[in-house]
């Protein structure tokens, strides 16, 4: 039962938190930022926020010096807007998956390519 509360917890911390950066300036200047998920502790009192950047290293790190600048007044503003009596410290992390999966799929891509040339050439 309380399995269901921190997953509807962390969806709406999502969607606040989305909102929220959306009025940070500058966030998506120079790379696409995009959250890709989260996981709230058991007693809810940290939530670490899965991130990635569309962009280059520099863009990447970047992001995470505004996120962290603007991490306590996202939380400040999740206090008010959602009137809980807890809200999360939050703790943004970069995701590698999307960037991995990119490199992966140029990979599939090139060895299917190189088979299409062998299957030309017998």
């Amino acid at each position: 039962m309380g399995s269901k509360r921190n997953e509807r917890l962390k969806e709406l911390f999502l969607q606040e938190i989305s909102a929220q950066l959306r009025n940070v300036n500058g966030i998506n200047a120079n790379g696409i930022l995009t959250l890709t998920g989260a996981d709230l502790a058991s007693d809810c009192k940290v939530m670490y926020v899965y991130y990635s950047v569309l962009g280059t290293e520099d863009e990447r790190r970047r992001k995470e010096r505004v996120l962290m600048a603007n991490s306590r007044d996202i939380r400040t503003a999740l206090f008010k807007r959602l009137r809980l009596k807890t809200v999360p410290e939050l703790i943004f992390k970069f995701d590698e998956t999307p960037e991995k999966a990119s490199h992966l799929e140029s990979i599939f891509k090139k060895l299917h390519s190189e088979n299409d040339k062998t299957d030309a050439n017998p």
